[in-house]
């Protein structure tokens, strides 16, 4: 076939999932369908089977016309929407679904032909079957589709001769049935695969001259005549045969026959042609995957012939229908492949429905469709997974939740895009309208630390500090304003660990201005948004420029409402071991909150230990101050190896003699001037590092 030749509607789409959905079923389980459940029961079964698959064509049709379709089907939809991991996680089970699929379809075959050639050997009429079907693939796609005119040639045939047939014995049927032999939702079960064949024609997008208009054609097309013909013919099982046959002869079908060859042919036809569309079908979902790197050995998978087939993973789906067919004992995997078919539907619906509820422009197709649609596809499909076998429910989320996990850990990027992050958005604008709508408290306070910074080589000495001071939850805004925003990369590198960590870490650059001039702007802006900063986080330097720096980031704090962090990195023991925190609370100190809320942020992270600490003037003074420190650790619910330590002195005295990893201390007064001396002053009489902390007045280590 040459490259340029493509597929039509009615031989790429509409014929094989036709044959697909009447398949076997049909023909030997459709009858006690209707002895078990009656007329109206069978019709109930076949019709809310047909919703559910009808609803799902929809949506992937809806889908269809609002995107470009690439190789693979059902997983270039799940792919362009959810992304290559999602769609890999699909993707991958479906393959494998089709490909041993295909083992089950000859099995099928073999046994029927033994039923009517019980002498010939079993392994051999399996072997040249596959070996026939095997090289049909393999040879042409075009070919392979072609043949499958002469099936369905047999089955209509055969339908025909079952609608000429005579009646058996006395007519004995109910219009609800008894369900003796099984209840109706075990019924529904058995029938419900009859129609799982939809992505057939889907899978075959790379082929189609036109995929977008012949998959939707071609497969509402197929699963329409489908719904009457399992009508008409279970009608007919009514009027033909008493209730008792139709249960016990799974066969009947051949005597109520005008002729029964004809009907043996299209049985076999049927059962043949699942097996050959199956086995054309998976290597396009193998070399779709391969091409998007979600299969390993994806450089060999991809390759394709000259004439545009993919060789090799026609080659490699063929042999491991083989081997499962060679291995035997098929029956334990039946209901999992068929819960990996009904994944991949859910799936589609579920796109569809999030497209249209997250109101995302780009989603606008031809074929729009009531929001309805998806959900009763959705619902249906995950109602039949449960029918089917619950255990294997778990089992198949459990392999689709593995496959995503290790795709995600392989950043697999598309240039398709998908809707993840609409959707995320649509989340974001559902809670931000809900979150404005109530008044602030304390209670609702975290970390939210906008830093100003030079270079991103200055806050890489801070990055493990920052995020120990955020974790798990809080957020750090990454400032730059003037010429040292230079270079976007360097910034999302130093950035990146936090990132890794599931952190909120934003970028804000400001080209072109100055940072005096600029950060009041920059401040009064991100305080507007609906997740503004809460703090100022600045490094302290002898340095005069960042000095003036500092105390420009002072005063915009004090305007803007804003709590502030000023950290002392000392030049020679850093953090030391990151295991003590001395938190140093005066009495009656502004500054108590963000203070305690730091040191638990940090204790927690570094799983140190906090000792509260203060300075009294009198001895007398002492018991009353461990007193109150005492009820801060209660109210404030601080870790249970906090301790307390109450000194008399001189505050620079005292705490040059402590040694600790880290001090935690509160400012004085509101004035710039007086607070950058007293830091200056501080940080050359200690040997550790220190944190200095102001208040907003927003937060609260009591609630």
């Amino acid at each position: 076939m040459a490259k340029n030749i493509r597929l039509g509607t009615a031989e790429g789409v509409y014929v094989p999932t036709l044959l697909t959905i009447l398949g076997v079923i049909m023909y030997l389980r459709l009858g006690w369908v209707v002895g078990n459940a009656g007329l109206l029961g069978a019709l109930s079964i076949i019709a809310f089977a047909h919703l559910i698959t009808f609803s799902t064509t929809l949506s992937m049709a809806s889908m269809l016309t609002n995107i470009k379709v690439g190789e693979g089907g059902a997983y270039s939809i799940i792919s362009q929407s959810l992304g290559l991991e999602m769609g890999g996680a699909i993707g991958i089970p479906l393959y494998f679904s089709q490909a041993i699929s295909v083992a089950f379809y000859i099995t099928g075959f073999t046994e029927l032909w033994s039923f009517f050639f019980p002498t010939h050997p079993l392994v051999l009429i399996a072997f040249v079957t596959w070996g026939i079907l095997a090289g049909l693939s393999m040879f042409s796609a075009r070919l392979a589709f072609r043949v499958q005119y002469l099936v369905l040639a047999a089955v209509l045939m055969s339908i025909l001769s079952f609608f000429a047939g005579s009646t058996l014995g006395e007519a004995g049927n109910e219009l609800v049935g008894s369900f003796s032999t099984a209840g109706y939702w075990q019924t529904f079960a058995i029938f419900f695969p009859a129609v799982t064949g939809i992505l057939t024609g889907a899978s075959m997008s790379g082929e189609l001259a036109d995929p977008r208009k012949s998959i939707v054609r071609g497969t509402i097309a197929a699963v329409f005549t489908g719904f009457i013909m399992y009508g008409l013919m279970a009608w007919l099982f009514y009027l033909k045969a008493p209730s008792q046959e139709l249960l016990e002869n799974n066969l009947v079908i051949l005597d109520l026959s005008y002729s029964r060859v004809p009907v043996i042919i299209g049985i076999m036809g049927a059962v043949l042609s699942s097996a050959l569309s199956t086995l054309v079908s998976a290597p396009r979902t193998l070399a779709a995957l391969a091409g998007n790197r979600s299969f390993p050995f994806y450089t060999f998978l991809s390759k394709k012939a000259i004439n545009g087939e993919p060789k090799n993973a026609i080659i490699v789906s063929s042999v491991l229908s083989l081997a499962v067919l060679l291995a035997g004992n098929l029956d334990g995997l039946a209901s999992l492949l068929t819960l990996f078919f009904l994944t991949t539907y859910a799936m589609i619906n579920l796109v569809v429905f999030i497209e249209q509820i997250t109101g995302i422009v780009s989603f606008r197709p031809s074929l729009n469709i009531s929001m309805a649609i998806p959900v009763v596809g959705l619902a249906g499909c995950l109602f039949g997974m449960l029918l089917i076998n619950t255990f294997f429910v778990v089992i198949t989320f459990f392999v689709v939740a593995v496959i995503y996990y290790s795709l995600q850990k392989k950043r697999l990027a598309s240039a398709n895009g998908d809707v993840r992050g609409g959707i995320f958005y649509a989340i974001a604008d559902w809670a931000a309208q809900k979150a404005m709508a109530l008044p602030y408290h304390p209670k609702m306070w975290k970390p939210s630390v906008l830093i100003p910074v030079e270079t991103p080589e200055d806050f890489k000495r801070i990055t493990s500090f920052i995020k120990s001071l955020i974790s798990p939850s809080g957020r750090v805004y990454y400032l730059t304003i003037g010429a040292e925003c230079r270079g976007r990369e360097r910034v999302q590198k130093v950035l990146e660990p936090l990132k890794e960590d599931g952190l909120f870490a934003h970028e804000v650059l400001i080209e072109g201005g100055s940072f005096s001039s600029d950060l009041s702007i920059v401040i009064q802006s991100l305080r507007s948004t609906f997740l503004p900063p809460n703090c100022i986080f600045f490094t302290i330097s002898n340095e005069v420029e960042k000095q003036q720096r500092l105390k420009d980031v002072l005063n915009q704090s004090l305007l803007a409402n804003m709590g502030i962090l000023c950290l002392h990195l000392h030049p020679r023991n850093n953090l030391g071991q990151n295991r003590h925190i001395h938190l140093w609370l005066r009495d009656k100190s502004p500054n108590h909150d963000l203070a305690v809320l730091s040191a638990i942020q940090l204790s927690k992270n570094w799983n140190s230990r906090i000792t509260l600490c203060r300075v009294v003037a009198q001895k007398n003074q002492i018991a009353q101050a461990e007193k109150e420190l005492g009820l801060l650790i209660e109210d404030a619910r601080l870790p249970v190896n906090t301790k307390i330590m109450v000194k008399t002195g001189e505050h620079e005295d005292i705490i040059q003699e402590i040694s600790t990893d880290l001090h935690i201390l509160g400012m004085p007064t509101n004035n710039s001037e007086v607070r950058i001396e007293y830091m200056q002053k501080t940080m050359n009489l200690v040997q550790s590092s220190v944190l200095f902390v102001a208040d907003s007045g927003l937060e609260c280590a009591i609630v």
